[in-house]
């Protein structure tokens, strides 16, 4: 008889993707196999880390992060395509994620990205795994898009913001879902939205200073002011991605839905893995009565 294959679909969410970190070990912790895992955006980089065998790597590196760590990997351009470059952040991933083709994982994965050329999406489940990453998790505005094969990628959540249907493909006959953008509603205070109160010694000069005074008078402002151009831009796309999932789970729901719920965290929050991590493994206990099934089923 052949064995029920559990699969797992990551939705997009930018900072707030750590939670699938904690998803993903409470899973396990649970006594869920998961089989089959596909990813958008962030959950494309997470779900490669898993698929690789190194998620528990990216999990201490997460949790190092803090406010000017963060800060120290956004490679700012002012070229046409992005607002970051995003080669500090994905040249650290290589680092992490040994496995070069996804051929290479111990699972099988995928991870969706949206070909401008045709506004469709692409399932990318064999070749380069850096560039499915990188493809998959290149927000429109922030980062540039991805050359590839002739064509131009970006992010997947652009056409599937949870790709249940990639994860049924590769071969799932179960799929849990994450969504993590359920409780984007409201204007975010910033892109960071914490405002440190100390400058780290090597950066308490130059660059660094200037950069938190100025961050500091922004959030002054912010009360007083319409929101931003950062702003519009990234929660009308959360606006979209929610319309456009919701339509599709409509049509092909998962067989268990879980959402970390974390608002607090806006867009470029990376350094709040441990707010994120602890979402995820409290909305997977939210859901034990759902998930124990797939335990005692899978015979």
């Amino acid at each position: 008889m052949r064995q029920v294959k559990v699969g797992l679909a990551l939705g997009s969410g930018a900072a707030k993707g750590w939670a699938h970190i904690g998803v993903i070990n409470a899973l396990l912790r649970a006594g869920i196999q998961i089989d089959v895992v596909a990813g958008c955006s962030v959950g494309a980089l997470v779900g490669a880390a898993y698929a690789s065998g190194n998620l528990g790597i990216m999990e201490r590196w997460v949790r190092s992060f803090s406010y000017w760590d963060v800060l120290r990997l956004m490679d700012v351009s002012w070229r046409r395509g992005g607002l970051l470059r995003g080669d500090r952040v994905f040249s650290q991933i290589k680092q992490l994620i040994s496995s070069t083709h996804i051929e290479k994982c111990s699972l099988p994965f995928g991870a969706v990205a949206t070909n401008l050329s045709t506004g469709r999406e692409l399932w990318l489940t064999e070749g380069d795994l850096h560039l499915a990453i990188r493809a998959s998790c290149s927000m429109p505005g922030l980062l540039p898009p991805i050359g590839y094969n002739g064509y131009w990628l970006v992010d997947g959540a652009v056409v599937n913001p949870v790709p249940i249907s990639l994860t049924r493909a590769l071969g799932a006959d179960i799929v849990i879902a994450v969504d993590l953008q359920h409780d984007a509603h409201l204007m975010q205070q910033d892109l960071l939205s914490i405002t440190p109160e100390s400058v780290p010694e090597e950066m308490a000069s130059g660059w660094g200073w200037r950069l938190k005074e100025q961050i500091a008078r922004f959030t002054q402002r912010k009360t007083q002011q319409s929101p931003g151009a950062m702003e519009i831009m990234t929660t009308s796309i959360q606006v979209l991605e929610n319309r456009l999932k919701r339509n599709r789970m409509a049509g092909d729901p998962p067989d268990v839905l879980i959402q970390p719920f974390c608002p607090q965290i806006s867009t470029l929050d990376f350094h709040r893995a441990e707010e994120a991590l602890a979402a995820g493994k409290l909305a997977v206990e939210k859901k034990r009565d759902e998930l124990l099934p797939l335990v005692r089923n899978r015979k």
